[in-house]
């Protein structure tokens, strides 16, 4: 009996150090084309410290700091995950807790978790270049992707400088042109999800279902929700004086916008466009006006 216990341990421990071997390669390939791609050297010196020694840097962070370069990560957790048969079966071939697998298809827990995933799908790390103009559910004129350029005009005036909700994301995780915790895709409808209560939310609605999607956002106010919210500024549409004059802050942006298309085009929109600022304190209208070069219109008394 005794024999047959140290010659189990004997085998768990050499599976153990063989996965410690393959993660370390893991590793060792990505460091390599994150230092290539300048991601590496523009890291703090503490993240930089834990990503090179143990493999255990914030995955947020680094998403963030790729994102700032236009890189990210391939497999998507999430992909990883379903294709591991779902949370609790993935939970149960890579030796992760079910909260670390829901963490991981939320962009969140740590790279090593991360690796670890990939490991059990036998799949490679990559590093690839984000397009931006890559299609926002479909390639139909009604739906594209919000400039990059906006987008950073936005984040520092975010508590965590990254947004906590993208209910209409083409995709999830570091892909997703929006910087956010959390993306719904058109297969998860953001219109039937919640948006949690006291979040930050970025929403670039297909312009067909604007009126859903504003008066999603004035119904998601009152859980605490602060959305701001792309649109073109119809102002002698029938929605928006029924639903945005004289009801909500709108930031009126100068200029046209060029957007991101389905086909891989960028184009100049044909309309003027405005930032809708559902929720929040009574300053973060004009704070993103500043931010974006905008002007603010007033709502009557």
């Amino acid at each position: 009996m005794a024999a047959s216990l140290k010659n189990n341990r004997g085998k768990h421990a050499s599976v153990v150090s063989e996965n410690e071997t393959i993660l370390s390669h893991i590793l060792i390939r990505l460091l390599a084309d994150l230092d290539a791609a300048g991601i590496l050297v523009a890291l703090p010196r503490q993240s930089r410290y834990l990503l090179i020694r143990h493999g255990s840097m914030a995955l947020p962070r680094l998403i963030a700091a790729m994102t700032e370069q236009g890189y990210y990560l391939t497999p998507n957790p999430v992909l990883c995950v379903e294709r591991l048969g779902g949370i609790r079966p993935a939970a149960g071939k890579t030796g992760l807790s079910v909260n670390t697998i829901q963490a991981l298809k939320q962009g969140r827990a740590t790279l090593r978790s991360y690796l670890i995933l990939v490991s059990a799908r036998k799949s490679q790390v990559r590093l690839q270049k984000i397009n931006p103009r890559a299609a926002l559910w479909t390639a139909k004129e009604n739906t594209w992707t919000t400039p990059p350029s906006l987008l950073q005009q936005l984040y520092p005036l975010l508590p965590g400088k990254t947004f906590d909700i993208d209910p209409c994301s083409p995709c999830v995780g570091p892909a997703a042109p929006v910087r956010a915790y959390v993306h719904y895709t058109k297969r998860h409808d953001g219109l039937r999800q919640s948006w949690g209560k006291g979040t930050y939310c970025y929403v670039n609605p297909p312009f067909s279902r604007l009126r859903e999607w504003i008066r999603k956002a004035l119904a998601e106010a009152d859980n605490g929700v602060v959305s701001i919210l792309l649109c073109p500024a119809r102002v002698d549409s029938i929605w928006w004086h029924t639903l945005v004059a004289d009801r909500i802050p709108v930031v009126m942006l100068r200029g046209r916008l060029h957007f991101g298309g389905g086909d891989n085009r960028q184009q100049k929109a044909p309309f003027a466009s405005a930032l809708l600022i559902i929720g929040g304190s009574a300053q973060l209208p004009k704070r993103v006006a500043e931010a974006t070069g905008g002007w603010l219109a007033g709502i009557a008394p």
